[in-house]
């Protein structure tokens, strides 16, 4: 069991200087990408409430899942190999069950939705308790923090990356750990100045960091992807379900 002496403590000027980057993409781009959040999570509570998930149709369900990353592309066929009526049971046991952990809820989740693979149905049962729960659930996927591979955004806030099995004494290999982490990160961008409510802008914050990862990765390797590879905030809005399609010109 470890302590809370244990646990990393985030490095401030990693954290400033991302925030700096954020910032830069402008005022109304960042307020239009937050209020989407909020349209996203308001499409949750709705459409998954214990009133209206016992009659969710599947062009509702498909709806849900056209907000989600690893289900954006795969709705139909989530739909098609799992069935309305066990999608409905997945998701009423992932928010209204009795299990009495995160992991042991996203467990039972992951086992009952087919037409993805294990890491992506886990993926999609954090978003869901996130996104109708955004107050009392934090957001964690594996491009946030894996423990089995040690990667994610949030390594990106550490100066001594996690190794050889380091990164969980880090950033914690459990849910109630790792949240520790995530409201660190809320807390400090708070004393930045960051005055949204609630854990949608951190959501932003670490989906940037991993998107600014993700182009400098792409762009290290594909030199000739420069010029056609979607900018870092597109990237971003991506893996948080509010994809809007680019206009080239």
């Amino acid at each position: 069991m470890m302590n809370s002496s244990e646990y990393t403590s985030l490095d401030e000027f990693l954290i400033r200087d991302y925030l700096f980057k954020l910032m830069a993409e402008g005022e109304n781009t960042l307020q239009q990408f937050y209020g989407d959040l909020v349209k996203k999570s308001f499409l949750f509570k709705n459409l998954l409430s214990k009133e209206n998930l016992p009659s969710l149709r599947e062009e509702e369900a498909e709806l849900i899942f056209t907000h989600i990353f690893p289900t954006r592309r795969k709705s139909k066929r989530v739909i098609e190999e799992t069935g309305i009526k066990k999608i409905r049971e997945a998701i009423s046991d992932l928010l209204y069950g009795e299990a009495k952990s995160w992991e042991e809820k996203v467990e039972n989740f992951s086992r009952k939705i087919r037409g993805l693979k294990t890491k992506s149905a886990k993926d999609t049962a954090a978003d869901l308790l996130h996104f109708t729960f955004p107050e009392d659930q934090i957001l964690w996927t594996s491009w946030i923090w894996d423990p089995e591979t040690e990667t994610g955004a949030v390594v990106f806030l550490k100066e001594e990356p996690p190794t050889g099995g380091k990164g969980k004494l880090m950033y914690g290999e459990n849910y109630n750990q790792f949240s520790r982490i995530y409201l660190q990160l809320a807390d400090k961008l708070e004393s930045f100045g960051v005055k949204a409510k609630g854990f949608l802008f951190v959501d932003i914050f670490l989906a940037t960091i991993y998107a600014i990862y993700v182009d400098y990765m792409t762009l290290s390797t594909m030199h000739s992807a420069k010029g056609f590879f979607p900018p870092a905030i597109s990237i971003a809005r991506r893996l948080l379900g509010v994809y809007t399609p680019l206009n080239y010109t």
